[in-house]
């Protein structure tokens, strides 16, 4: 079994927990109680401590393929030890290091996507989602600017694409992908409830558009938009797990990754994981589709042959 393989399998773990961590800890400022709140708790905070460290070596391993995930990883692990310095994130080195890690993070996206086939281009909506976040992000640490845009319907374009990307992925329609329909059902019902429930009470519909912002980052300008995003939520666990079922679980804990944490950097960097993760997350997603086939780079080239010949 190949490191990234292993790696993977614990981040998908770690990933998982801190995502729980990062669900439950706005509901527990609510007064509502639910069994095992404290053990969810601990295991959500070591999944965040995991989460960083495996994002971390991935991003490591896959420097091979993606060079400038490189820096990106070491970042990552050595990121805890930065509790060590006092008040380093007040120090104006410390905005130059966060500048230049988004940097080196949107090179990594460009570099992906053109050592990626053709089939990642159905990833560029999540590409300009990524982009776009990251610099919400940066607008609201450096310019104290606010980016009031429908963040809800960005993600929609972003799920848009993966949709189709899980359906043509190996074969539409053959006996293992029509079971993959049918076992990733399941995967609806983790945030289909909470829809049924906002639509029919509107006092739960006011708690659900402060925790769903919350644990998710996606800010809602509209708060009648909250039943499209619980359906998008639906929709794309949904498709991770299709993405899993169908032998391509990269891509499902890439844009798991993804969507749990590129939209927390619209009210600011307040952890280097929530800067890092959505470019490292995109070329887990993009893994399979690196250097296989013919890659965008392969046509670019034959473009500018074409171009030069021409002139």
């Amino acid at each position: 079994m190949s490191y990234i393989k292993i790696f993977s399998i614990f981040l998908a773990i770690s990933s998982s927990l801190a995502f729980l961590f990062e669900f439950i800890f706005p509901i527990s400022y609510l007064p509502i109680t639910f069994p095992y709140e404290g053990l969810m708790n601990y295991l959500g905070v070591a999944g965040l401590y995991m989460e960083a460290v495996f994002l971390g070596l991935v991003a490591v391993v896959l420097s091979n393929k993606v060079r400038s995930l490189l820096p990106l990883g070491i970042a990552l692990l050595v990121s805890p030890s930065l509790n060590l310095i006092h008040n380093y994130s007040l120090s104006p080195y410390w905005s130059f290091i966060e500048i230049v890690l988004a940097l080196l993070g949107i090179a990594s996206l460009i570099e992906v996507t053109i050592k990626s086939n053709r089939r990642s281009l159905l990833f560029l909506p999540t590409l300009a989602m990524v982009t776009l976040t990251t610099y919400a992000g940066i607008d609201t640490i450096f310019l104290h600017g606010d980016l009031a845009i429908c963040y809800s319907f960005i993600f929609i374009a972003s799920l848009l694409g993966v949709i189709i990307y899980a359906i043509i992925y190996n074969k539409i329609i053959s006996k293992r992908a029509m079971m993959s329909y049918i076992a990733a059902i399941p995967g609806l019902f983790v945030f289909l409830p909470l829809y049924f429930l906002v639509i029919n009470n509107r006092f739960l519909e006011i708690i659900m558009n402060m925790v769903i912002p919350s644990a998710f980052g996606i800010a809602l300008y509209n708060p009648y938009n909250l039943p499209i995003l619980l359906l998008a939520l639906s929709v794309s666990i949904y498709t991770i797990l299709l993405l899993a079922i169908k032998g391509n679980g990269y891509a499902g804990l890439g844009y798991f990754i993804i969507i749990t944490t590129a939209f927390q950097a619209i009210t600011g960097f307040h952890l280097l994981l929530y800067l890092l993760a959505p470019f490292i997350g995109f070329s887990i997603q993009n893994y399979r589709e690196i250097g296989n086939e013919r890659t965008i780079m392969d046509d670019l080239k034959k473009l500018v042959q074409r171009l030069s010949l021409n002139t």
